[in-house]
């Protein structure tokens, strides 16, 4: 093979054969060895996966491969995050109709969203209404939820409410797009599994290793899937 070769075949234990870049990437590969065990259940490895027959793998482009599926896992991860958080600020709203913004706009006025304690809502409700024209959207937990509206360049101060920040969808929005990012999260999770099973013996051999794989106690496997998820959602 000429020494310009940007890649050399290495001959492994048992009849193992597979293609490495010059580049050392041991440490990424025994990283991508354990998060693809993470994907294979306990009935795969009763199984058996696929061995390594005398074929020619790249791991290198094995590796490039995973790595898009676990950014596209993280991000399907941190988009669940991110809607968990804006329905639990928007279920006080419910189902608000955020339409009336622009028609409040397009009529120059602002529409607002507040929440404050019941007592100072139950304190201040009959001046707020009148000058804000304050209206009460939900009750719980011993908090208010009201808008206001008001002329739309009319500064606003309500020192014994706080402002809210919303998201422009109402819950059942957020809901759907929640169900949604689960289910593609689900996908390339599956995608994943299948990646694992496929090519686990490849990685495996690249790295000198047989047989590494083991069957796990129940409560083991429930806690190294615990500290996988966390370890993801960290980065």
């Amino acid at each position: 093979m000429e020494k310009n070769a940007k890649a050399r075949p290495i001959n492994l234990k048992k009849h193992y054969l597979c293609v490495v870049n010059p580049i050392d990437m041991t440490p990424h590969l025994h990283e991508m060895l354990h998060e693809m065990r993470m994907h294979l259940s306990a009935d795969d490895i009763r199984a058996g996966l696929p061995e390594v027959g005398g074929s020619l793998a790249d791991v290198s482009l094995l590796y490039a491969e995973w790595t898009s599926l676990c950014d596209t896992e993280q991000r399907q991860m941190e988009r669940i995050a991110e809607l968990d958080g804006d329905i639990a600020r928007m279920e006080p709203w419910g189902d608000y109709p955020m339409a009336r913004i622009d028609q409040f706009s397009q009529q120059g006025r602002s529409l607002r969203f507040w929440r404050c304690t019941q007592t100072q809502y139950e304190g201040h409700w009959p001046q707020w209404s009148e000058s804000f024209g304050a209206d009460l959207v939900s009750q719980r937990d011993g908090f208010c939820y009201f808008t206001t509206v008001t002329p739309i360049d009319a500064p606003l101060s309500i020192p014994e409410a706080h402002p809210i920040d919303i998201t422009p969808s109402p819950v059942s929005t957020l809901i759907m797009l929640q169900t949604r990012a689960k289910d593609s999260l689900r996908q390339v999770q599956l995608q994943m599994g299948d990646f694992s099973l496929q090519h686990y013996r490849e990685v495996e051999a690249a790295l000198g290793l047989t047989d590494t794989l083991r069957i796990p106690s129940r409560r083991h496997r429930l806690m190294r899937t615990l500290r996988y998820f966390i370890s993801k959602i960290k980065r």
